[in-house]
């Protein structure tokens, strides 16, 4: 990552950190969590399912994307039940794209942004709380410009937040996104990233229609 990436993430970082008075439990009350952080994209190649899931088992990171400013923001609002409403944005660029064979002339220089709304449920809510470790799941749809071409996905994932106090956690997700035009490219993305629990009704008095 270049210098501007790292201004970014740290003024990012900076104003999140201003808000850290609101921070509390996330729970029906204290219901909101927001997140900054990195993110890689490995641009789907192989197009048999089984070789699909190879190809993301193998956790080979010489077909992954990190460069120009790999950002990734999120906020998320606890719902009921264990599901929680996340949207988030991720910057970053393409340079190993459909079909790379690993030689630098199949490099490109394409352009990612993408815009998803995800719906996460809480794995602890079937294996028993925890103190410090939640496990989810998730799934919802997004879209996505990777060069000249913008599409519609749909994605599916899983990921965990790890706790370090009260209101601060290390997060990490990884989900597959499938576009639903059969010309487009799909591809994972893996993030990680720091979150904050936020008390938003609390600080503006929002409880009870205040």
């Amino acid at each position: 990552m270049n210098y501007l990436t790292y201004k970014k993430i740290i003024l990012i970082f900076s104003i999140v950190c201003f808000v850290n008075n609101t921070l509390y439990s996330q729970d029906e009350d204290n219901n909101w969590v927001v997140g900054v952080g990195i993110n890689a994209v490995d641009i789907r190649t192989p197009e048999a399912i089984t070789e699909v899931i190879k190809d993301y088992a193998n956790a080979s990171i010489e077909d992954l994307n990190m460069y120009g400013s790999p950002i990734r923001f999120f906020i998320g609002k606890y719902i009921n039940n264990g599901f929680t409403l996340q949207v988030s944005g991720s910057l970053n660029t393409v340079k190993k794209g459909f079909g790379y064979t690993g030689f630098e002339e199949a490099l490109i220089n394409d352009s990612f942004f993408v815009m998803d709304a995800k719906v996460k449920y809480d794995v602890n809510r079937l294996v028993g709380e925890t103190s410090w470790f939640d496990p989810f799941i998730l799934t919802g749809v997004g879209y996505s410009k990777i060069g000249e071409k913008s599409n519609t996905n749909i994605g599916v994932g899983w990921g965990f937040n790890a706790w370090i106090s009260d209101t601060v956690g290390i997060n990490v997700q990884s989900d597959y996104n499938h576009h639903l035009k059969s010309t487009a490219t799909d591809y994972f993305q893996h993030s990680l990233g720091v979150v904050f629990k936020l008390d938003i009704n609390a600080r503006f008095n929002w409880r009870d229609g205040r």
